[in-house]
């Protein structure tokens, strides 16, 4: 596809059709992962700790939660990163661990770190990934596993969408299937590394507002809307059968893409007209705290504690 279309720019797609999550081709960052066990010798085998502001904590004393959930694990695509959102500390994975209080102090006391003093957070989404990303780079960095109580947060399928329009070469149908198998063997990974786990899986969201135009003229638009929404289709029948807990961001930002100001839209919130996204199609900072929102109503109706 041609640059006169806007579809690559400096080496990365820039679009998205019919409300594909489209994350940077680039794998992200290496893993970081905040933990107040510094002094743990298991530190060696698992990946780098470091604090949400990039610097690293040294010397911390040990705090451990008597309740549930010692780990927070994060994977998945740029839905769940810093990057788009503002830089460190602000992304959707950030704000569900520790929030800033001082820019939501509505949330103060509603984050992870809050309620379950001393829980270890290992960040491993990264930019760009897809389901067979997360299968076979993000879990094989998984830390060690046990029984101690884990929430994991799982953002995945958007590229996987993308990628089966073709990119120009026409839709690829069998991608819907290699979905369903990798995602499949991603929470059932998942559930063998750490028995004693909660999952949080978001699907995917329609930046266009359920108008899916983005200047994509090979792909029939009826045609590739089947395809999204048998991709967020399969997030729910899976999550369902593999007893995850779903968090709908689908739902819930539509009314927020690029027809945010359109009243004409079907999905036009007059509330709140505010636009979430940034570079069309990545969660901006107030996207990364609505997606947060979603993460911890899942918590909520999971419970607290158990």
């Amino acid at each position: 596809m041609g640059s006169k279309n806007g579809w690559w720019k400096e080496g990365r797609v820039r679009t998205v059709f019919l409300g594909v999550l489209l994350m940077v081709l680039t794998v992200g960052d290496s893993v970081r992962c905040i933990s107040q066990r510094d002094g743990d010798e298991s530190a060696q085998k698992d990946p780098p700790r470091v604090d949400i502001s990039g610097e690293a904590r040294e010397g911390k004393p040990a705090i451990r939660a008597e309740g549930l959930f010692k780990r927070y694990v994060g994977l998945g695509d740029s839905i769940s990163i810093d990057e788009y959102a503002g830089g460190p500390g602000w992304g959707a994975i950030s704000l569900f661990y520790r929030n800033r209080d001082e820019i939501y102090p509505e949330w103060k006391g509603r984050d992870l770190r809050s309620l379950y003093p001393g829980i270890d957070l290992y960040s491993l989404a990264s930019d760009g990934a897809t389901s067979g990303t997360v299968l076979r780079e993000q879990l094989l960095a998984l830390p060690s596993g046990d029984d101690d109580p884990t929430i994991v947060t799982l953002t995945v399928g958007g590229n996987d969408f993308l990628f089966s329009l073709g990119l120009g070469g026409g839709i690829d149908r069998g991608a819907i299937d290699r979905f369903r198998l990798d995602l499949k063997e991603i929470l059932k990974t998942l559930r063998e590394r750490y028995p004693n786990c909660t999952i949080i899986l978001a699907t995917i969201y329609d930046p266009t507002d359920g108008v899916g135009d983005l200047g994509m003229p090979e792909v029939d638009v009826q045609e590739g809307y089947a395809l999204f929404h048998a991709f967020n289709r399969a997030i729910l029948d899976i999550g369902k059968s593999h007893g995850v807990h779903i968090a709908d961001i689908y739902s819930h930002f539509l009314g927020h893409g690029s027809h945010h100001g359109d009243p004409g839209n079907p999905h036009y919130c007059p509330e709140d007209p505010s636009r979430w996204f940034v570079q069309e199609i990545e969660p901006n900072a107030r996207g990364a705290h609505e997606v947060r929102r979603k993460f911890w109503e899942a918590l909520e109706r999971r419970g607290l504690r158990g």
